[in-house]
C-alpha cells in the first residue's frame, strides 16, 4: 500500500460500529446500566441520528451462539439481534448510510447468502456491505450440528463460499460448481446486487490465514491495532500480499470513543467505566473467543487477575479515541495523514444517540482539516 506521509490520503471514511449488545469491548457493568435498552425504537433512532451525523456506514457484528450466562444477564454482548434482520430493518428508515452486517460462511449454504444479501443490496439501492466471518466457536458449530473445523480449513472454505456466491450474483447463465467443500447448480432469481462490481466486502481476520483472504477477496481488513506501530505492522503484512494481486485493500482499525468538551473529562469518564468491569463476564467472553475460559487463564496468569481482567475487559487492545474533540480530531487527521488509513470504525462504550451527536465536533473539524466531507445522498458510502 502506498501512502504520502505527510499529505491526506483518500481522506477518512468513518464507520459506527453498531452495539451487539448493552456494551461493545467495554465489559462495564455501569455502562450497561448507562446506555438505552435494546429494542426497535432505541436501534432505529440510534441508526438514522448516526446518518444524520454524518457517519459513512455502519456495521454489525454478530456471532449465533451466545456467550456464557453471566455475560448475557449482565448484558454484556446480549441481546443481538440477527445482523442482517436488523440491517433490513435499519435499510427501512435511512436513505444513504451503508450497513454492513456480518453472515458467516461456516454455516451457511452459498445460495443463502448469495439470495440474502442481493436482497439487502437492492432494496437499499447499493448500500449494502457483507462482513464475511467464518466463526470461531465450537459452541456455533455443535448449534449447528456439525463437526468444528480448524482455523485455516474455515478460511479455506470461506473462498470457496465468497467465490460461489460472487458467482451467484453476477452470472447470468446457471452456475455449475462441484468444489472441495460446496456443490451449487442453478441461478438465483431477481434482485441482483446493485452496486458494482459487487457488494463491500469486509472481513476481520487477523492471523496469516484471515490476512490472505482479505487480501484475495475483501475490501477492507478490519484490525485491532492501539497504535500507529501496530497499525503499520497489519498494512506490511497486507501489502505485500496485495503488490501480489494489485489489488486495493484498506486496513480498518476499531477503535473505542469517549469524547467531552473539557480537558481530562473524557479519560475520567474512561476510568471511572473501567472500574465497573465484570470480571466473570470478561473471562467468560475471553473463553468464547479464545476456546475455554483455561486457555484464557494460561494467556493471561502472568498479569495477575486483576490486570488479566483489565487486558480482557476494558478494550485497552484497541485504538483509543478519549479526550476532547480536538485531541481526538488530532489523533484521526494523524492517522489519515501519516499511517494513510482511510477507513476507521468507531465503538462508543456508552453509545446512545446523544454521543453520536457529541462527536459531530469531532467530524467538524475532521472537514475544516480536509480529510472528511459529510456524506450527501447518492453518494457511495465507502
Amino acid at each position: 500500500m502506498a501512502h504520502n506521509h505527510g499529505q491526506p490520503s483518500e481522506g477518512l471514511s468513518i464507520g459506527y460500529f453498531f452495539p451487539a449488545g448493552q456494551t461493545n469491548h467495554v465489559w462495564s457493568d455501569e455502562a450497561a446500566r448507562r446506555t438505552p435498552r435494546m429494542n426497535r425504537e432505541n436501534l432505529l433512532e440510534l441508526a438514522r441520528t448516526a446518518e444524520e451525523v454524518g457517519f459513512d456506514s455502519l456495521f454489525i457484528a454478530d456471532n449465533w451462539s451466545g456467550h456464557q450466562r453471566a455475560a448475557e444477564l449482565a448484558g454484556h454482548q446480549s441481546p443481538a439481534f440477527h445482523a442482517p434482520m436488523l440491517a433490513m430493518g435499519i435499510f427501512a428508515v435511512t436513505d444513504r448510510i451503508g450497513v454492513v452486517s456480518t453472515f458467516h460462511t461456516t454455516h451457511h449454504k452459498p445460495a443463502h447468502v448469495a439470495r440474502m444479501g442481493a436482497t439487502l443490496d437492492a432494496f437499499s439501492s447499493g448500500r449494502w456491505g457483507w462482513n464475511v466471518v467464518t466463526g470461531f466457536s465450537d459452541a456455533e458449530a455443535a448449534l449447528f450440528g456439525e463437526e468444528f473445523v480448524e482455523h485455516d480449513e474455515r478460511y479455506a472454505m470461506a473462498a470457496e463460499f465468497v467465490d460461489v456466491v460472487q458467482r451467484l450474483w453476477t452470472e447470468e447463465e446457471p452456475i455449475e460448481h462441484a468444489g472441495r467443500y460446496y456443490r451449487c447448480t442453478g441461478r438465483i432469481k431477481a434482485p441482483r446486487p446493485v452496486r458494482r462490481p459487487r457488494p463491500h466486502l469486509v472481513s476481520a481476520g487477523a492471523s496469516e490465514a484471515g490476512t490472505a483472504f482479505a487480501a484475495t477477496w475483501c475490501d477492507e481488513l478490519v484490525t485491532l491495532a492501539k497504535d500507529d506501530d501496530a497499525l503499520r505492522d497489519v498494512e506490511e503484512r497486507l501489502g505485500k500480499l496485495t503488490a501480489r494481486n494489485g489489488r486495493d485493500v484498506s486496513v480498518t482499525p476499531f477503535a473505542i470513543a469517549l469524547v467531552r468538551d473539557g480537558d481530562g473529562e473524557a479519560e475520567q469518564e474512561y476510568a471511572k467505566l473501567v472500574e465497573s468491569l465484570n470480571a466473570e463476564a470478561a473471562w467468560e467472553i475471553a473463553s468464547d473467543i479464545l476456546g475455554s475460559i483455561e486457555t484464557a487463564r494460561k494467556m493471561f496468569d502472568k498479569l495477575g487477575e486483576d490486570k488479566a481482567v483489565r487486558a480482557l475487559g476494558s478494550g485497552e487492545a484497541m485504538l483509543q479515541l478519549v479526550g476532547t474533540p480536538e485531541q481526538v480530531a488530532e489523533k484521526l487527521i494523524g492517522l489519515n495523514r501519516d499511517a494513510g488509513t482511510r477507513n476507521i470504525l468507531i465503538n462508543f462504550p456508552l453509545w446512545s444517540p446523544a454521543e453520536l451527536r457529541g462527536f459531530s465536533s469531532v467530524l467538524n473539524l475532521l472537514a475544516e482539516a480536509g480529510v472528511w466531507s459529510k456524506p450527501h445522498p447518492g453518494t457511495s458510502p465507502w
